[in-house]
């Protein structure tokens, strides 16, 4: 029998979609955007903080969270009654492990097996153009900007598949404040705007004109590139793309 899903992760919400079981959806957050079709679910506002009762009128059976951001949101709405799934994946293989968790959960075994190899080869196929690269070029990628935020979590291990060198956090460290001194110690060649929820409209600019960071080199030679931060935050099946478009500017980069 299908289940009635609240998915409240944007990442869970493409992945059911790309399972083949996106109509099971009967409500999502507001950041759940792609693909086309999640646009016309209904949406909860409040991504943190979802109101129970709004959620009740969907009758969902079961609840999908994610990430640290939701930890306290999974906690709040199992205590009002809801069977809610939480998933934080920290890391790739993690990542590929949620989905594997979700093809189990709603009886898509082998569509997320497929699925996580589909993934897989999109990475390998990075990494082995991104082996010719003479240069590992050092890349920071910054998840947010007041105040400014190093990207954690898988995004270093999507640097290196990429041909990258990234910015001093461990795999699966959660993203965290930086000062213009680690920066400028760390020197990189590449600076990746990926400020969460902002999309593709993140303005470079607010980086490029804080006072001192004008003295950035990357900064200085252009290397400020903008991402669609839903190809890097969002642990999904989108990060292929996001791995795709940070090696695309290195190898610019590289070359020019």
């Amino acid at each position: 029998m299908a289940l009635r899903i609240a998915s409240l992760s944007p990442a869970a919400t493409e992945i059911l979609f790309a399972l083949g079981i996106g109509e099971q959806i009967v409500c999502t957050d507001q950041f759940s955007n792609f693909p086309e079709e999640a646009k016309a679910k209904p949406h909860l506002k409040n991504h943190q903080k979802i109101d129970a009762e709004e959620l009740r009128n969907y009758e969902p059976e079961v609840v999908l969270t994610g990430t640290v951001i939701q930890e306290k949101l999974s906690v709040m709405l199992t205590r009002d009654g809801f069977g809610v799934v939480h998933q934080d994946p920290r890391t790739v293989a993690q990542v590929y492990e949620s989905i594997r968790q979700l093809g189990a959960l709603f009886d898509r075994h082998e569509e997320a097996e497929a699925l996580v190899l589909k993934m897989q080869r999109g990475m390998n196929e990075v990494k082995k153009r991104a082996s010719v690269l003479e240069k590992k070029a050092k890349v920071y990628v910054e998840e947010w900007h007041l105040p400014p935020m190093a990207s954690g979590n898988w995004v270093p291990e999507l640097v290196r598949i990429a041909g990258g060198q990234p910015f001093p956090i461990k795999d699966g460290e959660l993203s965290h404040e930086v000062t213009l001194d680690e920066v400028t110690a760390f020197d990189p060649d590449l600076i990746v705007v990926s400020w969460c929820g902002a999309g593709p409209l993140a303005d470079r600019k607010l980086l490029m004109e804080r006072p001192g960071w004008g003295s950035l080199r990357a900064v200085q030679a252009g290397q400020v590139r903008v991402i669609d931060d839903s190809l890097l935050n969002r642990p999904g099946p989108r990060l292929v793309e996001g791995a795709q478009r940070t090696y695309g500017w290195l190898f610019e980069s590289v070359s020019s």
